[in-house]
């Protein structure tokens, strides 16, 4: 029921919306004339022409044909006010390159300006301030409807396909976006900043999907938005359709690609940072980034509300009045006593006025002094907070330093094992250099612990920021992770010194481990800097010693420069002490070449560290240039104040006792009233202590998230109906929907608030910030912590009636959940049907829960350490877990560990008959995907199989299968990619020399066998023997085709003829000879063949003696009988 009626009001509200384009047109066709346009050279006289605001006011403007502004002098339309009929025509060839900015075919759209059905193509890239950069216009106030850009728009900040910014009176309705948009900050396909309406958009173009190097340029900053998003170095706030929006986007879809690998923050499919009303938004595009990655919105923020109550101030205030209530009662049943008991009650009466004028004096002197330092305290924390976003990535760099050095000492060690006893040092000396080399290796290996202890502290520092015991518990941490670096850097540049020392007997080896323990002792005076400033405020604001912790955090500030400079210079020495120690080893004599590899590796140590160390500079000398937070103290008037209120009450509370000794024989009346004195000077003593207790309250407890209540109408800090199927992936808080729910420290808070009541020092902020009926298909991949399927860290508000059906996967990281990586807020009435995997805390609805209420899964987690659940890895000591159910083999509910009627198993059948399962959800499918098409759906029922697997679509040059699973036993929903890998072009039977080689095309299942026996045949009268062999190719994904036979020689100094077995017998055939390989063409699966020896050339020679010899024997033979013959007949 809630659903359809949410759906009555956005239609009502489009209906609305769209409703209101007719009233301009009409208004301009009765007050105005018409303008049409034909050519380039009119649409450039309309822009001379509206350079004055009121000229287009009232006129209708309409484009009568295409126009290709290519090659003419055409500048943006200054200012627009009236009706632009576009009528479906083209403007191309826009190119906006020039300096300027609020940049686009109009720069202006006035509140009563209307563009619409227009097509637009160009280009819009200034060279110099691009800022408020759109296609169509730079700022929108009017209203864009079926409009079209198509084209490249780059620049800073406020860059949309269409819009730069949309004001709040803006309206952007069924307008497309397609081509590229690139932006540092606030960049997204239609509008780089929404505060207006966004209605039935789309994007499929792609948004900032190149590395952008986003600058700081100090002199551009404003001074009052130090703390403002566009200020910081990095990318932020970029989405498909809008990159920041606070107004309202409904129906719109990006098909687009946005972000860039590990970089930007608050990316979205549909929003970057999102504070408005969104609403049946759908992404289908690939979504990238480093830190609150979604694939709708990359960060929701909650509607803040800062709510003054009367606080114990007033009721103290409440408690005096009543106090002069009672005794004006009393004075009345004293008419008629002495006039010295009317006195008393008189100076009592008088003394309440003054206590009265006392407690309204300082209550507006703090309330005065609270409000002025306000700022100042956000100030800090927000720098803090940037301060450790700027140190991850350097830190991450330091530990690549790290694994320079261990790759160095074991260049170093292979060196020495090369070189052994040619090396010349002596056997003391080598043994010092080994030695010298294993502590490099262990300084190296405590660097990068100490890293990444550093990289958890930071991450503990910035969870604690707003907590005075959790940010010194965390700087603590912060500083002792500091102090095992620096000791680790420390024992390195000592190494290197006694390696250049015993490489080196002269010369000054000590300047290279002067110059890395420059390094190591600024890195460590940089963290005692920041140690000294954030527990220098944190203890003082805790002891109300502010004017103290405003001198303490300029001297940090201070330090912190001077550590700047230090580090820049320790860069420089790191640098002039590798080139010495290159020097040295190149320098070894019969050892340079040996040690040329470890000298190599030194300079890209003291590259890499000089980088590091430029970095660390230049994050330390910006903050260190950053106005001096001040904290004004408290003055001496409060004071005075606060000790005059002291003497009032002391004097007070001496007349109520001589009151009271004075009417100790009054009648029962009297000592009625006197008792309700009493009663009131007790309740007026409670709120005093209760006031003085109050100075312990921690800022935590005056937030209070109200996510839960329901409201009429449409909420800001929401996200509604919206769904997504494209992939995410990202480092840091990465999801199907918002990869964060939490508050931006954007700007000066109190700009961003809702106040409500008077101003007083009682107040308490109020959040909201809900996820509600959206659904997640697309596949989530994060590099660290916080993965989930709708939110990655919810650090407040409700999810509700969510659905998640993409898998979830943390490479190198924890706190995965079906619904949200790590949820402090509540999640309730929401269903999980994916696969899960990463390191620590993973589960079903919350890899971290608090509130956990009637949600439902079917999980599988495919990898996983410790604290993983079917519903959650673990939940808080305080939390709330009811009504929750799942289906699973091997999982227990929270931690391994099922709980009735709070966290159970139960069957599949009957967690598909709960109320208000889904259909999706109950519908299990395997999807076969090739090359990202679908190749089938097959459904199953829950722990039975398939009958058979789709066909694979061929893929040239490949062969491909399907992933190996049981098929037969299948209890979840999974998307499969076919597995497509190249043929292979030879195999063999194994062995370093294998007997048979095959050479063809065959995919990766196909196998080669053979077998031998020893045959004999007979062939032209002549009779052959030999080793038969019979060779088998058997490919079951391929038809068999040609391919070649590789038979080894049994004797390579041998000559062999080949013979081959067909259906007719043995017959000989040609063969080819490769090295120590005869080739064989087969055509068949099997091929049967035998090498016959043949006679060799020795055998020939002495065959032909022999013949020779013979022949000249039967020649001397027959000479001799004729001889004797011819005697005979003589005689």
């Amino acid at each position: 029921m809630r659903r359809k009626i949410h759906k009555c009001l956005s239609f009502l509200l489009a209906a609305v919306l769209l409703a209101s384009l007719a009233a301009p047109a009409a208004l301009a066709a009765e007050g105005g004339d018409t303008v049409f346009v034909r050519t380039a050279e009119d649409l450039v006289q309309l822009a001379e022409n509206c350079t004055l605001d009121s000229w287009s006011q009232g006129r209708i403007v309409r484009l009568q044909a295409d126009i290709d502004l290519s090659g003419t002098d055409f500048t943006p339309i200054p200012t627009f006010g009236g009706t632009f009929e576009g009528q479906g025509h083209t403007i191309s060839g826009l190119s906006i390159t020039g300096s300027g900015n609020v940049r686009g075919l109009f720069r202006y759209i006035q509140p009563s300006g209307v563009v619409r059905d227009l097509s637009v193509e160009g280009r819009v890239d200034p060279s110099d301030r691009k800022n408020t950069l759109g296609g169509i216009a730079g700022s929108n106030r009017g209203l864009l409807a079926g409009c079209t850009f198509h084209g490249t728009v780059r620049g800073a900040d406020s860059i949309g396909g269409l819009v730069g910014i949309n004001e709040s009176s803006g309206q952007i309705v069924n307008c497309t976006f397609s081509g590229a948009v690139t932006g540092e900050h606030y960049a997204g396909g239609i509008a780089g900043q929404n505060y207006g309406a966004v209605i039935q958009c789309r994007n499929s173009g792609s948004i900032n999907t190149t590395e952008v190097d986003a600058e700081l340029d100090l002199d551009a900053i404003n001074r009052e938005q130090l703390n403002a998003a566009e200020n910081v170095p990095v990318c932020t706030d970029i989405g498909g359709v809008a990159g920041y929006s606070s107004g309202i986007i409904q129906s719109c879809t990006n098909s687009g690609s946005v972000g860039y690998d590990h970089v930007g923050y608050n990316i979205g499919g549909i929003v970057g940072r999102q504070s408005g009303y969104l609403d049946g938004c759908a992404n289908s595009g690939d979504i990238l980034g480093r830190k609150d990655v979604g694939g709708v919105a990359g960060q929701l923020e909650p509607e803040v509300r800062l709510l003054y109550d009367q606080g114990q101030m007033g009721e103290l205030l409440d408690a005096l009045d009543g106090l002069g209530d009672l005794l004006d009662q009393t004075q009345q049943d004293l008419r008629g006593t002495s006039d010295a008991l009317s006195d008393r009650m008189d100076a009592i009466s008088a003394r309440t006025d003054e206590a009265r004028e006392a407690v309204g004096d300082l209550a507006d002197s703090a309330a005065d002094w609270t409000n002025e330092n306000i700022e100042e305290l956000n100030s800090l924390t927000a720098r803090i907070s940037w301060l450790i976003d700027q140190l991850a990535p350097i830190l991450d760099d330091a530990v690549d330093v790290m694994d320079l050095v261990e790759d160095l000492a074991d260049e170093l060690g292979n060196a020495l094992d090369e070189v052994g006893a040619a090396s010349g040092l002596g056997d003391q000396a080598e043994q010092e250099l080994r030695a010298a080399v294993q502590s490099l290796r262990r300084a190296a290996s405590s660097g990068k612990e100490a890293v990444a202890r550093l990289l958890s502290a930071l991450e503990h520092l910035g969870a604690a920021l707003g907590s005075a015991l959790q940010s010194q518990e965390a700087m603590e941490e912060v500083r002792a992770a500091a102090g095992d670096l620096a000791a680790a850097l420390g024992d390195m540049s000592d190494t290197l010194a006694e390696i250049a020392r015993i490489l080196w007997n002269g010369g000054d080896e000590a300047a290279l481990g002067e110059a890395a323990q420059a390094l190591a002792d600024t890195l460590a005076r940089a963290g005692d800097a920041l140690e000294q400033a954030a527990n220098a405020v944190a203890a003082h604001m805790d002891s109300g010693e502010l004017e103290e912790a405003g001198k303490d955090a300029a001297a940090a500030w201070q330090a912190l420069g001077e550590a700047a400079q230090a580090l820049r210079a320790a860069a420089g020495h790191a640098t002039d002490a590798a080139a010495l120690l290159a020097k040295l080893l190149a320098q070894g004599g019969d050892l340079a070449e040996a040690f040329r590899d470890p000298g190599r590796t030194l300079e890209k140590v003291a590259s890499r560290a000089s980088r590091l160390g430029e970095d660390l500079a230049d994050v330390f000398w910006e903050l260190a240039e950053e106005p001096t937070i001040t904290i004004r103290p408290i003055d001496s008037a409060i004071r005075e104040q606060g000790d005059a209120l002291g003497d009032v009450f002391a004097g007070l509370l001496e007349d109520g006792d001589a009151l009271r000794e004075t009417m100790s024989a009054a009648t029962d009346t009297l000592l009625d009233d006197l008792e309700a004195i009493g009663d009131q000077f007790r309740v007026i003593t409670d709120l005093l202590r209760d006031l003085l207790e109050q100075t312990g309250e921690e800022l935590s407890d005056r937030f209070e998230d109200i996510s839960d209540q329901e409201t009429s109408g449409p909420d800001t800090g929401c996200v509604a109906n919206s769904r997504n199927t494209g992939t995410v992936e990202g480092d840091i808080n990465v999801a199907g929907i918002v990869g964060s729910m939490a508050i931006e420290y954007d700007f000066d808070p109190e700009d961003d608030l809702i106040e409500e009541g008077d101003r007083s020092l009682d107040f308490r902020y109020q959040t909201k910030a809900v996820v509600r009926a959206c659904m997640n298909r697309g596949g989530i991949t994060g590099k660290r912590d916080y993965a989930g399927g709708v939110v990655g860290l919810m650090d407040l508000g409700r999810v509700s009636a969510c659905e998640n059906y993409g898998d979830i996967a943390s490479t190198d990281g924890g706190y995965v959940g079906g619904i949200a990586g790590a949820s402090w807020g509540t999640i309730r009435d929401s269903w999980v049907k994916c696969h899960l995997s990463g390191g620590d805390y993973i589960g079903g609805v919350a890899g971290l829960g608090a509130t956990l209420e009637n949600c439902h899964t079917l999980v599988e987690i495919e990898e996983g350490s410790a604290y993983l659940g079917a519903v959650a890895g673990d939940v808080d000591a305080d939390a709330a877990v009811s009504d929750n159910t799942f289906t699973s083999e091997r999982l227990g509910a929270l931690d391994g560990i099922s709980y009735a009627g709070h966290a159970e198993p139960v069957d599949f059948d009957t967690l598909c008959t709960t109320p208000g399962v889904p259909e999706s959800f109950s519908r299990l499918e395997l999807t076969f995907v090739a090359d990202g098409v679908v190749v089938e759906v097959v459904p199953f029922q829950y722990g039975e199989g398939i009958d058979a697997l789709p066909e694979i679509p061929a893929k040239k040059g490949c062969s491909a299968s399907w992933p190996d699973l049981d098929y037969t036993c299948l209890t979840a929903s999974q998307t499969l990619e076919a597995e497509y890998t190249p043929y292979t072009s030879a195999l063999t039977d194994g062995g370093e020399l294998p007997e048979i080689l095959v050479d063809g095309s065959f995919s990766s299942r196909a196998q080669v066998s053979h077998t031998t026996e020893e045959v004999a045949w007979t062939d032209g009268g002549a009779e052959y023997a030999g080793t038969a062999y019979t060779v088998t190719v058997e490919d079951p994904d391929l038809e068999q085709a040609a391919y070649t036979v590789h038979c080894r020689l049994p004797d390579p100094g041998k000559r062999y003829d080949l013979w081959v077995l067909s259906e007719d017998g043995w017959t000989k055939t040609d063969a080819r000879l490769d090295g120590q390989y005869l080739l064989l063409e087969s055509q068949t699966g099997t091929v049967t063949f035998c090498l016959t020896e043949r006679a060799g050339p020795l055998a020939v020679v002495i065959l032909a003696v022999g013949f020779a010899g013979l022949l000249i024997g039967f020649c001397w033979l027959i000479r001799w009988r004729r001889k004797g013959t011819a005697a005979g007949r003589k005689h």
